[in-house]
């Protein structure tokens, strides 16, 4: 009888571990078997073709209904095309898919939507709610140590003309690193840093040699710190909270929407649609961008799109006075960017549609290859406006300007003067 017992209880113990292994395992891409081959065998009749809007409705299931609308409506918004391109995983680097597995069911999400015992790499390899998969698109990698170099178009749509801004931004990982040594988190971090950028405006003249820092914390319920230096001011402000949802320099877009969104996920509220292929850019050639923008016309022409399986989640804010009534993310599940969104404004209308085209880049520090933004699109609809913001990005620095000290008010005081 002990016997039987004992074996029924390894019997348990091995399911267990089985199912555990199961459940963490990661790298998960977007297709594979049978769903992979019906993605190619679509590609054989639609990779490399030229989508304009006289035959965007041969391929119209698989673009979002806004963006159909917009391309569509050509009175509006001009001419445009886009290229398809064949589909190709955009896998995570080595030190991603270690700690994603080594730190496996240790998160957990709290009563208040915090997510409580994330180290490093995806929190929820395998999510089953919409709050998880903004966890994860709230820890994706851009790599530890970062480097880009951006310039802005702000394009207004009614009057043809553009006007353009420069910047560069480095960002540094307090904490969550998978790539750069120390791993996972740079200590002593007494002020339990998540991550900083430090920003600096080249262009245009008026805004040339302002600076500004953003720390974010672990602990993401809490307020980002926002310091800014002013090249004619000479000297350092705190930004309040409530600048937060301002626009930033002429452009569409406000601190809430860097990378579509970044802020608190807790302040919000997350419905998981269901899973809806696109077609989305993931692996652009930045440089077809470029050559294919008009001057006074918001969409950019060349975007490289390839069919995805993304997951759809719709967001309502829990304050109701806040800028958005609703947003709608396309999220990639290889890479957890939200690569497509639409947000309305708080009567319910159609504001803005955001793009990310995302490119991969060699890390300089161990030539690990990782997905990051080297294109944002932001079209304000009521406005007939947009930005265009083109990131020359460098992955894996070192040096002075990735140390911690980078990233204080004294650094805005030292390199501002």
């Amino acid at each position: 009888m002990k016997i039987h017992i004992t074996l029924i209880g390894l019997f348990l113990l091995f399911q267990a571990f089985f199912t555990f292994a199961e459940e963490i395992q990661y790298p998960v891409p977007a297709y594979d078997g049978e769903e992979l081959e019906t993605v190619r065998e679509w590609e054989k009749n639609w990779a490399g073709k030229k989508i304009t809007p006289e035959n965007i409705d041969g391929v119209k299931e698989f673009v979002p209904a806004t963006f159909l609308q917009i391309m569509k409506n050509t009175q509006l918004w001009g001419e445009s095309w886009f290229e398809i391109v064949p589909y190709k995983e955009v896998k995570p680097s080595k030190g991603e898919i270690k700690l994603t597995r080594k730190y496996a069911g240790t998160c957990k999400i709290a009563d208040d939507d915090k997510l409580i015992g994330y180290v490093s790499g995806i929190p929820f390899p395998r999510p089953k709610t919409g709050l998880e998969m903004a966890h994860n698109f709230d820890n994706h990698n851009t790599g530890d140590n970062c480097n880009a170099f951006e310039d802005m178009y702000l394009i207004n749509g009614k009057s043809r003309y553009d006007r353009k801004m420069s910047l560069e931004v480095k960002f540094l990982y307090f904490s969550g690193r998978r790539e750069i040594p120390p791993v996972p988190e740079i200590l002593p971090n007494k002020k339990n840093i998540y991550m900083a950028t430090h920003l600096e405006y080249s262009e245009p003249a008026s805004m040339r040699g302002s600076r500004s820092i953003h720390i974010k914390f672990k602990d993401r319920t809490l307020d980002a710190e926002m310091y800014s230096w002013s090249s004619t001011a000479r000297k350092v402000t705190r930004k309040s909270t409530a600048q937060k949802e301002s626009t930033q320099g002429g452009s569409d877009a406000s601190s809430d929407d860097q990378n579509v969104y970044d802020n608190a996920i807790p302040f919000m509220s997350y419905n998981f649609v269901g899973r809806k292929e696109l077609l989305l850019a993931r692996n652009q050639d930045v440089e077809l961008l470029k050559k294919g923008h008009t001057e006074g016309y918001c969409i950019f022409n060349g975007f490289q799109r390839e069919r995805i399986k993304t997951y759809a989640v719709e967001c309502t804010h829990k304050n109701p006075k806040y800028l958005y009534s609703k947003q709608v993310w396309y999220i990639d599940p290889e890479t957890w960017y939200i690569l497509y969104a639409d947000k309305y404004d708080r009567q319910g209308t159609l504001w803005r549609v955001f793009e990310n085209a995302n490119v991969v880049v060699e890390s300089s520090y161990n030539n690990e290859r990782i997905g990051t933004i080297g294109f944002v699109s932001i079209l304000d609809v009521k406005q007939l406006h947009g930005t265009g913001g083109f990131g020359n990005y460098e992955i894996g620095g070192t040096g002075k300007y990735y140390q911690p000290e980078y990233y204080t008010q004294d650094a805005l005081l030292k390199y501002g003067y």
